[in-house]
């Protein structure tokens, strides 16, 4: 191997591991990364401050320049239009940490992107033919083989089509998403083996689209969050507008209501997306908003079409920590927001890992125990509990 690249793999190495929140084997790690160099899956990225917004890799070595990029902690944007992106490393590691891999797992991923992923997949299960991975796009798939075949993983089933329909009749002891979904389709459930693992980011306009880890076992599906991540939408006959990230220029009630002149309104605690959450469970009806006062990003807001209102808490678009938030349209849901704020404060501000999860029959939604709560998809209801 090339010394350039080395170094840059062995510093790519010590910035993964400089922290011990939800550390992966370390052994693990560093083979990994040798054995499936991520400068082998990544041909182009944007970047703004090219000419074109677009850099291409230089083969069979990168520039120093592109290296510095290519192995770093950061997502990447690969193609744009349909999107595809390269997902922040020590997002993927955690995600297959949570998967608990091991020698002859057999493994579905349901969005190929590069191929890194199911690379690092194969080189965990120690057999590349027990990976499968499709995707939408049928040109990604084909750069995906390419890039796999290049660190020698000749044999993962890959596949253009739509992912949550699963793959055929097979049955899978792990399977991953590498895509925000709104809703868990059958597929995944019934092709899911007893004591499979299901990891997946679940799309909530709350809190975006966290990491949901569930466990088959008897038949019945359970887990909890794990972390807060950010994906890009899944697509196919599962795709969902319902729990997508509000943008004000393609929503006409957003875009009037933040013409109009705001109302400065103090409330009881830092607001974050834990409280978001929790808020959203109790029928307050939070979303993300993506981008307020020229700022891009996911900004939680209160939002009622009907009213209309527009709420916004400072704390989660300033640098500063604030108490405030600032309040378009109707004021009406005002107290209503601060008493919810107010009992979560009162238990304890539950994060949103402190939640056992329930994958249930819609039958069981009456259920009244206390701090539970019902969120009912298309074709999955989940169970929210909290012992309190």
């Amino acid at each position: 191997m090339d010394t350039t690249i080395q170094t840059h793999i062995e510093n790519f190495f010590k910035e993964l591991t400089k922290s011990p929140h939800r550390q992966p084997d370390i052994d693990w790690l560093k083979q990994a990364l040798f054995n499936v160099p991520r400068h082998h899956f990544i041909e182009q990225y944007y970047d703004d401050s090219e000419p074109d917004g677009i850099v291409h890799v230089g083969s069979p070595i990168p520039t120093p320049e592109q290296l510095e990029q290519i192995y770093s902690n950061r997502g990447m944007m690969i193609r744009e239009e349909p999107h595809s992106a390269a997902s922040q490393p020590s997002l993927i590691f955690d995600m297959l940490k949570d998967l608990q891999l091991t020698h002859g797992h057999k493994v579905l991923e349901v969005g190929t992107g590069s191929g890194w992923n199911a690379g690092l997949i194969a080189f965990s299960v120690g057999d590349d033919s027990l990976v499968y991975s499709v995707d939408l796009q049928a040109d990604l798939v084909e750069k995906a083989r390419q890039h796999l075949n290049s660190v020698r993983f000749y044999r993962v089933n890959l596949r253009t089509g739509d992912g949550g329909l699963g793959w055929n009749s097979e049955t899978f002891d792990r399977i991953i998403v590498t895509v925000g979904s709104p809703d868990i389709p059958p597929a995944w459930i019934q092709s899911l083996t007893d004591d499979g693992i299901l990891v997946m980011p679940l799309k909530t306009k709350a809190v975006g689209d966290p990491i949901l880890r569930l466990q088959k076992q008897g038949g019945k599906l359970t887990g909890k969050f794990t972390q807060w991540a950010g994906f890009m939408n899944l697509q196919g006959n599962f795709k969902c507008s319902a729990e997508d990230v509000l943008e004000p220029s393609s929503d006409p009630v957003v875009e009037a209501l933040l013409q109009e002149e705001s109302t400065s309104v103090p409330f009881p605690t830092v607001f974050g997306t834990d409280c978001a959450f929790w808020l959203r469970l109790n029928g307050v009806p939070i979303q993300m908003l993506g981008e307020y006062k020229g700022q891009r990003g996911m900004h939680v807001v209160l939002l009622d079409k009907e009213l209309p209102a527009l709420y916004v808490p400072q704390s989660v678009y300033s640098t500063k920590t604030g108490k405030r938030m600032d309040v378009y349209g109707n004021p009406q849901l005002v107290d209503r927001f601060i008493e919810g704020i107010e009992e979560w404060v009162s238990l304890g501000s539950p994060k949103l890992t402190d939640y056992h999860i329930e994958l249930i029959n819609p039958a069981e939604s009456d259920d009244t125990a206390p701090y539970s709560y019902i969120d009912q998809r298309p074709n999955a209801t989940l169970k929210f509990s909290l012992n309190m």
